[in-house]
């Protein structure tokens, strides 16, 4: 538990003092595979038990996102209509499907229609002083679906994971008029549909991050780019501009013109220049290719950097591969 600790401060340190500096930096968008939640044993073959309260067609939900996760083009699970020989079976229960409606009212100005104006003797012509305040009917509307979900392995009926998932919805809606025929909002004459629609549409959202948790899952984040040399007697005007040209073309995600780039500076450099070893550490790390990249900024720490902000950049970095190296060794374990 400690070491976990140790590395998530690792990270997270360095990632918190680089997001003070980095509002409108230059970044570029990388994917890490990450494990699936369930540590205990590998699931590929899956059934689906009935769920408890089922109104929503959760369990269908469920079983539509299992069918159609897919990793590298290839499908993770294998969904059964019985639970012989599977690795787990999915259990639960839809504990709350409600929609709640609240009525308030805005105001607007009336400009049709005039409460005090003053009539001008002269002229011979009103002028308004004070329109009338007309209220506009509107209601709020909050919807909220909680299930909980468990992966059960029947061989020895222990549970392997479970989670509760709470997700909501809101929307607010406003009307120029009541219904001459009655004075409840629109909405409420058609409530138990409206809520029926939205509700299902949370239930498939739970169905597809239940789904991402029991599955290896790709996710993605922005990383920094360093976006200029720094100032000192290594560097040509010439070094400083095909450094900038070089992150034009990282900027616009194409890699293969910024890796020649970089590639023939580092070479011209003698592997002196920790901006450039940091952006090829990108490349390599975008290219999915971790423990290239993870070299290639440990070699950026090692240079002399006298910018606070780059070294916690790098920092960041190191660590980030490391843990998404071990990560991606374990996801590979529970997809193979």
């Amino acid at each position: 538990m400690q070491t976990i600790k140790r590395s998530l401060f690792l990270i997270i340190f360095p990632m918190f003092t680089i997001f003070l500096f980095s509002a409108c930096t230059s970044k570029i968008t990388i994917k890490a595979l990450e494990p699936s939640k369930v540590s205990s044993q590998k699931v590929n073959v899956v059934a689906i038990s009935n769920i408890r309260n089922d109104n929503l067609n959760q369990t269908q939900s469920i079983a539509n996102a299992i069918s159609n996760k897919v990793i590298d083009n290839k499908r993770v699970f294998t969904l059964q209509n019985n639970p012989i020989g599977v690795d787990a079976i999915v259990n639960g229960e839809i504990i709350n499907s409600s929609a709640n409606y609240d009525v308030y009212y805005e105001e607007e100005i009336d400009y049709s229609r005039c409460r005090y104006f003053r009539y001008d003797e002269r002229t011979r012509t009103k002028q308004c002083l004070q329109y009338d305040i007309k209220y506009i009917p509107c209601e709020s509307k909050y919807y909220n679906v909680t299930t909980a979900l468990s992966l059960v392995n029947p061989n020895t009926n222990t549970v392997i994971f479970s989670k509760t998932y709470d997700k909501s919805s809101k929307d607010n809606v406003c009307y120029d008029r009541y219904f001459s025929y009655s004075r409840v909002f629109p909405s409420h004459l058609n409530a138990q549909n409206d809520s029926f629609k939205v509700n299902s549409q949370i239930a498939f959202e739970i169905a597809r991050d239940f789904v991402n948790d029991i599955s290896p899952n790709y996710i993605y984040f922005n990383v920094e780019i360093i976006e200029e040399l720094a100032s000192n007697n290594l560097y040509t005007s010439s070094h400083k501009d095909r450094f900038k040209t070089a992150v034009s073309y990282l900027e616009n995600s194409q890699f293969e013109v910024a890796l020649d780039i970089l590639k023939n500076l580092d070479i011209e450099l003698n592997g002196k220049s920790y901006e450039v070893a940091y952006n090829l550490g990108l490349i390599f790390e975008a290219n999915d290719d971790l423990e290239i990249s993870n070299k290639l900024y440990l070699a950026a720490k090692e240079l002399t950097i006298t910018d606070l902000k780059h070294r916690n950049l790098i920092d960041y970095a190191i660590n980030r591969t490391n843990l998404n190296i071990q990560n991606k060794i374990k996801a590979k374990s529970q997809l193979n």
